[in-house]
């Protein structure tokens, strides 16, 4: 079976060189990551938001990470980041946000397609999911049951308008060493603030697609000069692709740089 990052690393190789036109529309999505060194895993997660045209924004770069590179359940450095960026927008009702990792991730499409699948979601913030629960497995009798699809919050990539994700993330007052994910994962289990922000998450992958758990779900698809992730278990194209778990992207040589 093909490892998260071989597989992030050949989708990076047979991306286009141009991903398409950029539109007016377009600029209603802003992309924020947390990134403090330009590794060779943010080079290329970079490199695919330039090829398909996304308005990217860096926060942290330069900064000192608090935490173990290698340590999963940290993360609240990213929740002060993006808290303190969002102010700047919280009064955009049209802006849409997505919010993602960087050192383990790559884009597969644009921005339009992002938007169209955001939208058909009919939520005001949707978080990617997961077939696996972390990092508190005790928390796994409070998820909402789900007909089909992953049931599990991933805080790796999440999209929404910029006043609600306002909303989500307002009562953080967390240390930078604190886990995202389980701050992440609270909010969606508080039923009240679930409905009040209206979160959803991404269950069949239309967006996001993390890899972690996920690898005999997926297969490349060729088509059309391009190539997708297809997930097989949903019939879905994702457009944000998470090599997340043990094997990280960023481990592994660009040998296109």
């Amino acid at each position: 079976m093909m490892s998260p990052s071989r597989l992030l690393l050949l989708l990076l190789f047979l991306t286009p060189l141009e991903g398409g036109s950029h539109t007016a529309e377009d600029d209603n999505l802003l992309v924020f990551t947390v990134a403090t060194k330009e590794t060779e895993g943010f080079k290329r997660f970079r490199h695919s938001a330039q090829v398909f045209n996304y308005n990217l924004k860096v926060l942290g770069l330069g900064e000192e990470w608090h935490g173990r590179e290698d340590q999963r359940i940290v993360g609240g450095q990213k929740i002060r980041h993006l808290k303190s960026a969002l102010e700047a927008y919280a009064d955009k009702e049209d802006l849409v946000i997505l919010f993602t990792e960087s050192y383990d991730v790559v884009f597969a499409s644009g921005p339009a397609e992002v938007l169209k699948k955001f939208k058909q979601a009919k939520s005001k913030v949707v978080f990617s999911s997961e077939a696996l629960i972390y990092p508190d497995r005790r928390l796994e009798a409070k998820y909402p049951a789900v007909q089909e699809g992953q049931r599990f919050l991933g805080s790796g990539g999440f999209i929404g308008y910029a006043p609600y994700l306002s909303q989500l993330v307002a009562d953080w007052q967390g240390l930078d060493g604190e886990s995202d994910q389980l701050f992440y994962t609270n909010v969606f289990l508080d039923a009240e603030k679930r409905k009040a922000i209206n979160i959803t998450l991404d269950h069949r992958c239309r967006i996001f697609q993390n890899l972690n758990g996920a690898l005999d779900q997926v297969a490349l698809k060729f088509e059309n000069s391009q190539v997708r992730v297809r997930n097989l278990a949903f019939d879905t194209l994702p457009v944000v692709i998470h090599g997340n778990g043990p094997t990280k992207v960023g481990q592994i040589p660009a040998p296109w740089n």
